[in-house]
């Protein structure tokens, strides 16, 4: 599927859609670069849990208690230590990419912004010539 043909389908699809879109991006990459650590699975998990509504506020601050968390500390040791040098940067990016997904339209007015994250992490899997998950 062309990334245009990918873009029209993917606005319409709700927050709660996107942000399990974005976790399957997030799994593909890991897949096709090996990478694996349990705070990867836990993170995909919490993102795959966000709810259509209700307690969005309790899933944001359970997301921001995890090892990796995509809000900007650092990423566990050993996680970093498993990844290449080369992909550390790629990695980090492409995980704030699909947490922000999820929240950065948590506490307002519905915006264009979550399918713009999904769109950088659809960017970063194209760069990198890994199949796009299916919808």
């Amino acid at each position: 599927m062309k990334n245009l043909e990918l873009s029209q389908r993917l606005s319409k699809l709700s927050a709660r859609d996107l942000q399990l879109y974005a976790s399957k991006c997030l799994q593909t990459y890991c897949n096709a670069k090996l990478i694996r650590h349990e705070s990867i699975d836990e993170l995909i998990a919490h993102l795959v849990s966000h709810p259509e509504s209700g307690n969005l506020g309790e899933w944001e601050r359970n997301g921001a208690l995890l090892a990796l968390n995509g809000r900007g500390d650092e990423m566990p040791p050993d996680l970093a230590a498993s990844i290449p040098v080369q992909d550390i940067e790629e990695f980090s990016y492409l995980v704030d990419c699909v947490v922000e997904v999820g929240i950065v339209d948590m506490y307002g007015a519905p915006t264009d912004l979550p399918l713009g994250f999904v769109d950088k992490a659809v960017s970063v899997l194209s760069k990198n010539n890994i199949e796009l998950p299916a919808l």
